[in-house]
């Protein structure tokens, strides 16, 4: 294997806080000698507004300030409105009655590399209807298919041409399936190397049911007892209902859970139950809080609440729902969930695809599907100011971004329980592995090493003294950029 040293420009502010104690002089690698800029690009999914048809559109996400470039109508025709992405390819996931992945470099935008079918051979009764695939390496993935009882392990790198390939395992999640025979699971996320499923749990699409979120461990494919369920269940029982979507937070390690409940317009209608909202769950712990309630019958300031992002543990953004086409954004802190006034220019206008809360783009801006004006309207989370507009001709659904060259910084966070030490981060799209180090910057002292594709590390440390800890992620085209730098303080003996 090829090792090359990497140069300490790679490294931020950590490398010279290395370099300054004298600890770590030479990182070895096996990557190329030179790093590649990364360079990241919006891929937005977007639909006629009968859903008739839909395409493709792609933005540049630089210069920060705009103007940005727009391509619209790529990959025209009668599929799904998702997307989502990994280092630098986009997967359409064509959903209800489609029931297909179609696989794109970014860099040929409009040419698929692949489509492959998510039915069953023979099919279930029911359309597969993917919702979410949720990247653990460019070749392990989960795919979220709402309409069954079982989600895929697959190869999103396998060739053309073999579609046998494609699937190479399944996660078994009948248990929750209540009397129409499925979950109703709607997405994943991968916080210190477990995937964590979200089920709607519903019977004739009314949530009746306790939602849940089911806990696997990405090394065996298995299914974790958290402690928490009920009976069967081993996952997490949610206090909201009807949750659409889940977010990891590396920073606090939490996940993040936002649910619609039952409301206006929705397959309850006329029956409106003020049961969403959005929750925490301790991603070690399991243990789970309500951040912001939807309300009661008598007070509902926000409507129901139908979409989040949370930028940071301080800052977040939620889409208050009042009815079909008429949605507004709200900035709160997830803290406190203290809610500040609606967002000027985001007001009373259908904002479609908020579900799936991954809208920030590297410049902390974030992008919100206006499908009322055929926009993507981006918003600096520094000012909560709008901007810039950018047309998508058909409305914007859904928006994942593609990166190309070296991956972008992961977000650490570190959690100490006398020596014992947990430090997590978030994946990051591209990523094939971290490396993480541990410096003490009094002695020098310094642990290196854990490289792999999980995004969390236990370690046991020294007793009473302080270390510093950064994850590097790295790709075939060389290491990224830097995380940022946590304190790591063991209890004294």
């Amino acid at each position: 294997m090829k090792r090359e040293t990497v140069l300490t420009r790679h490294f931020s502010k950590v490398a010279r806080l290395l370099l300054l104690t004298g600890a770590l002089l030479l990182l070895i690698f096996s990557v190329s000698p030179a790093n590649a800029d990364s360079t990241q690009t919006g891929v937005v999914a977007t639909a006629a507004s009968d859903y008739s048809s839909y395409a493709i559109s792609t933005i540049s996400v630089d210069p920060k300030t705009g103007p940005r470039t727009a391509v619209n109508n790529l990959l025209a025709g009668s599929y799904g409105a998702t997307v989502k992405t990994f280092g630098q390819y986009y997967y359409r996931i064509n959903q209800f009655q489609s029931d297909s992945v179609t696989k794109v470099d970014i860099a040929a935008p409009s040419t698929p590399i692949w489509q492959y079918s998510t039915e069953e051979d023979p099919p279930e009764a029911n359309s597969s209807n993917p919702y979410d695939l949720v990247f653990l390496s460019s070749t392990k993935a989960y795919l979220i298919r709402y309409g069954s009882t079982k989600a895929w392990i697959v190869n999103p790198s396998v060739s053309p041409g073999d579609e046998a390939g494609f699937k190479i395992g399944e996660l078994d999640l009948s248990a929750y399936a209540d009397a129409d025979g499925v979950p109703e699971m709607c997405c994943g996320v991968i916080a210190n190397g477990k995937l964590f499923v979200v089920m709607q749990r519903l019977v004739d699409f009314c949530p009746t049911q306790t939602s849940y979120v089911a806990v696997f461990d990405t090394l065996t494919d298995t299914e974790i007892n958290t402690g928490l369920g009920s009976g069967a269940l081993l996952g997490i029982p949610l206090n909201i209902k009807n949750p659409q979507a889940i977010q990891y937070m590396a920073e606090n390690n939490l996940l993040y859970v936002q649910g619609v409940g039952s409301y206006p317009g929705g397959s309850c209608d006329p029956i409106y139950e003020y049961t969403g909202g959005i929750e925490s769950i301790n991603a070690a712990t399991y243990a789970s809080a309500i951040v912001l309630d939807d309300g009661d019958a008598t007070t509902h300031p926000y409507g129901a609440i139908s979409g989040m992002l949370i930028a940071s543990p301080s800052k977040g953004y939620f889409v208050g729902y009042a009815g079909w086409g008429n949605n507004t954004l709200y900035p709160f802190n997830p803290t406190t969930g203290a809610v500040s006034g609606a967002l000027t220019g985001f007001q009373n206008i259908n904002i479609a695809g908020m579900e799936s809360g991954t809208y920030l783009d590297k410049n902390d801006m974030m992008w919100v599907c206006d499908s009322t004006n055929g926009l993507v309207k981006i918003m600096d989370t520094a000012t909560n100011m709008l901007n810039e507009n950018i047309s998508t001709n058909l409305n914007p659904q859904h928006i994942a971004f593609c990166t190309q060259g070296t991956p972008l910084a992961p977000k650490l966070g570190a959690t100490v329980s006398g020596t014992q030490v947990l430090v997590h981060w978030n994946m990051v799209s591209g990523a094939e592995s971290y490396y993480i180090w541990f410096c003490n910057p009094l002695t020098g002292q310094t642990v290196v090493g854990w490289w792999s594709t999980k995004n969390s590390v236990s370690a046991t440390l020294p007793a009473g003294v302080t270390y510093y800890a950064v994850v590097i992620p790295y790709n075939s085209q060389g290491t990224g950029v830097a995380s940022n730098v946590v304190m790591v303080k063991t209890a004294a003996q």
